[in-house]
């Protein structure tokens, strides 16, 4: 059924509209609700709207929720349906889509029902008593399901005759390209009256006149649009399957795309035209530069444009794309973004030198773009890869002269990456991570380089030369002369793997990160894809423990052993274990089998008595973190400290909370929250420490948000506040996934309530009381001052001023306020 029927068949019922995503979402929004309360008394008894939109990106369809849901919550009472959005979406494999969310997804496809295949053959026959074929052919190729042996007659008979010399043949051409891999694209038509050497003097028969003078052929397949804001007419093929067959007919043996491709670039008249330029510029562009994306509709996910992979797959010419995106480099005036992409190209077929030329000139047009610098450190990191694999492949022994080149690429691209990742942090309007994540895994490749060079590989202390020389000012002989330019910054390689890891670490404590059907989970890495960054963060930490701890192994620990052990390799080991960062502690909670014996060995590699200890503020956090997730899996165990034991180990930190870091202000907002059993005096005093935590929290997420809309970083809820005493008050999210599939914070049906009410998470949460006061939520409790808690849902606070119950959740922002229930 077409989008607009479901309108029109609902159009009695409810109040039905279409939004053009020309229009801002606020404007959108506004009209919306107009249209909602139009000639109505009661704002409250209003119909449902229901809102159609087609083929908007998904930042266009979150920013109108958003909208909508700040305009239901300002002005209209909780549980009553106040609009409905229809989002229509192109895609290669609508079942799939449907599959991945069925509660909220249907597919459409060009395939008929029997009953609506009889219907259009009735339709069809009717038709084609009043009109020539051609002139229905969108419904024609819509009865036969655009299939594809249709499609290629209709093709093959439309071009019969066609004068394969004619300039309306050569505009076919072109729009058949631009159709074919830029979706929703058309040219100009002044354009194409530029191209035709066309001139009209009568603005009256301007139309009919252009339409006149295309050929049959054109005539019958050219779409004509009209842009009702800017009111410029365009040109497009009637359907992205017909340009397709059209382009491959139409080419033949004798010509290529890219040779097309390349006669577009240098159609002069396209650039000097004032008239659409801008958009048709844009379309023009993306054929160089779009790359497929399963989640905008397409069939796969490429890594440069359809047409780019076509010339290097199908014609098998390497050069002429390279010579294409060249091209396209000059005539969109040393696009910057066009070097990154032909870096990229080069590197992918080995042709390192040439990447490292265009890595280079993109960075010197943006030399504080984060994007553009890790392009660049992906060229040296390749190279680096292609350098080992060619010295594995010629089966000789690794010494350090011939591994010295090798290292010197490795610690570019790890030079370059830092540099991304100060790019980023500086910018205030983008995310990009992929900096940290790629130092890493360079770094973890150079460390497994350097353990093979027979100096440290060949001896029975290998390992401990190596560790000796990469940790403090020892250089051995036999590497003194050919790392010479390297010593300095390979000795500083174990604490920049530290500090990455460490950022990695906070920056997934932060925000959403759990791995669902929304796109924007995921890390995206330039080229490539962390599709689990959790994951990732647990086996990483452990291969950093491990190339720095002894060559002893984790079940071979016992007291004697560890007794052995220095402080540093300890924290190694540590790190092995899964105990280097909150990431790693946290995460291994799905598997209690193999936790709890990994938690147990991390606990007695720190000292019998940590208040004694000099501890640093990340060794209290993971030492904290350790005794509450084995008391999250074996709350019986004899080695998980009290409550107490560890909320007196927090007084080892600064007590300016400006000195103390995120993680630790997190955990005091933990371990001090107050309990059923303290006196009201203690009950206060835990207020005020949990407050002062809470109000430099705040800061410091500010700080990591930036300036990216809150939907774009959704906090993330570690634990929620449970029913039971001591640490048994800490129920992490783990816990509900044996409860409900995919426990998820984003989901809407946390959202709407209706998992809150599942009787096992009533059962283990504890409901806290407060109130609302325009639009603020407030804890029940502290005498001094009001103490707010943010909603998790802005939407589910009431708009009026209200008792109030909700579920307590713990987040590095602070406490947050799930599942609020008027009372």
């Amino acid at each position: 059924m077409h989008s607009l029927q479901v309108l029109w068949d609902n159009r009695r019922t409810i109040r039905c509209a279409v939004i053009k995503h020309s229009y801002s979402v606020a404007i959108v929004a506004e009209h919306a609700v107009k249209l909602r309360e139009y000639e109505e008394k009661d704002a409250q008894r209003c119909l449902p709207t229901m809102l159609l939109i087609e083929d908007s990106d998904k930042e266009y369809l979150d920013d109108l929720k958003n909208e909508l849901e700040v305009a239901i919550n300002n002005k209209i009472v909780q549980n009553l349906t106040c609009f409905i959005l229809l989002s229509c979406r192109r895609s290669h494999e609508p079942e799939k889509k449907c599959k991945e969310s069925p509660l909220m997804n249907v597919s459409v496809t060009h395939k008929l029902s029997a009953q609506e295949k009889e219907k259009f053959s009735r339709k069809r026959k009717d038709l084609e008593r009043k009109y020539d074929p051609n002139f229905i052919l969108t419904f024609v190729l819509l009865s036969e399901e655009f299939n594809e042996e249709y499609v290629t007659l209709f093709v093959e008979h439309l071009l019969q005759g066609i004068d394969h010399k004619s300039v309306t043949t050569r505009l076919i051409h072109y729009v058949a390209l631009l159709n074919t891999y830029v979706p929703d694209s058309f040219i100009p038509q002044s354009h194409c009256e530029a191209l035709l050497g066309l001139t009209f003097h009568l603005e009256r028969f301007h139309q009919h006149n252009f339409e006149q003078s295309l050929s049959p052929q054109a005539r019958l397949v050219f779409l004509h649009l009209r842009d009702e804001k800017t009111h410029i007419n365009s040109v497009s093929i009637i359907h992205p399957f017909v340009a397709k067959e059209i382009l491959h007919q139409l080419l033949g043996d004798q010509l290529t795309q890219s040779s097309l491709a390349m006669d577009l670039l240098h159609e002069k008249v396209h650039f000097e035209h004032c008239f659409g330029r801008e958009i048709y510029l844009s379309f023009l562009r993306a054929l160089f530069m779009r790359q497929a994306r399963i989640s905008k509709g397409d069939g796969y996910d490429s890594a440069f444009a359809p047409l780019i992979e076509h010339v290097c797959e199908n014609e098998k010419n390497l050069h002429k794309a390279i010579q294409l995106l060249e091209e396209a480099f000059q005539y969109f005036r040393e696009d910057p973004f066009i070097a990154q992409t032909l870096a990229h190209l080069h590197y992918t077929y080995n042709m390192f030198e040439q990447a490292e030329h265009w890595a280079e000139t993109a960075a010197k047009q943006q030399p504080y773009n984060s994007f553009i610098l890790h392009a660049k450190g992906q060229v040296y990191k390749k190279w680096f890869q292609k350098k080992c694999n060619d010295l594995q492949e010629a089966s000789i022994k690794k010494t350090p002269q011939n591994t010295a080149d090798a290292v010197e690429t490795a610690l570019k691209a790890i030079e370059c990456f830092q540099e991304c990742e100060k790019a980023a942090d500086a910018d205030r309007d983008h995310v990009n991570n992929s900096g940290f994540f790629s130092e890493v895994e360079t770094e973890c490749s150079l460390l497994k380089l350097i353990l093979s060079v027979d100096v440290f590989a060949n001896k029975l202390n290998g390992h401990s030369e190596c560790m000796k020389y990469l940790l403090t000012d020892y250089i051995p002989v036999e590497v003194e002369d050919a790392w010479e330019p390297f010593h300095d910054r390979l000795k500083k390689l174990n604490r920049a793997m530290q500090d990455a890891l460490e950022w990695i670490s906070e920056e997934l404590s932060y925000f959403q990160k759990d791995i669902g059907n929304d796109e924007e989970e995921i890390q995206v890495i330039a080229e490539e894809k962390i599709s689990n960054p959790l994951k990732w963060m647990e086996k990483t930490s452990e291969a950093y423990g491990k190339y720095f701890s002894e060559t002893i192994q984790p079940h071979e620990l016992n007291p004697e052993k560890t007794a052995q052990l220095s402080p540093f390799q300890k924290r190694m080991m540590i790190f092995q274990l899964g105990g280097g960062n909150i990431t790693s502690i946290l995460s291994g909670l799905t598997d209690q089998k193999k936790a709890v014996p990994r938690l147990e060995a991390i606990l007695s590699l720190y000292p019998s008595s940590p208040q004694r200890a000099t501890f640093g503020q990340k060794d209290i956090v993971n030492y904290i973190f350790t005794h509450i997730a084995l008391n999250c899996l074996s709350p019986q165990n004899p080695r998980v400290a009290h409550l107490k034991d560890l909320q007196a180990l927090c007084h080892q930190v600064p007590s300016d909370k400006r000195k103390c870091l995120p993680r630790v202000l997190f955990l005091i907002t933990m371990l001090f929250w107050p309990e059923d059993q303290d006196t009201d005096q203690e009950k206060e005093k835990k207020y005020e420490i949990v407050q002062t935590a809470v109000e430099r929290l705040d800061k410091y997420y500010w700080d990591k948000k930036k300036d990216i809309p809150q939907r774009k970083r959704t906090i993330y809820t570690h634990f929620l506040l449970g029913a039971g005493k001591g640490l048994l008050k800490f129920v992490h999210r783990k816990k509900f996934e044996s409860v409900t599939t995919g426990f998820t914070v984003l989901q809407m049906k946390w959202f709407r309530g209706e998992n809150w009410k599942n009787p096992e998470i009533v059962k283990v949460l504890k409901c806290v009381t407060g109130w609302t006061e325009d639009g603020v939520v407030y804890l029940e409790g502290p005498l001094k001052r009001k103490f707010s808690i943010r909603p998790l849902h802005k939407p589910s606070v009431p708009h009026g001023n209200e008792n109030i119950t909700f579920y307590l959740g713990f987040t590095f922002r602070g406490p947050v306020a799930c599942n609020i229930v008027v009372t």
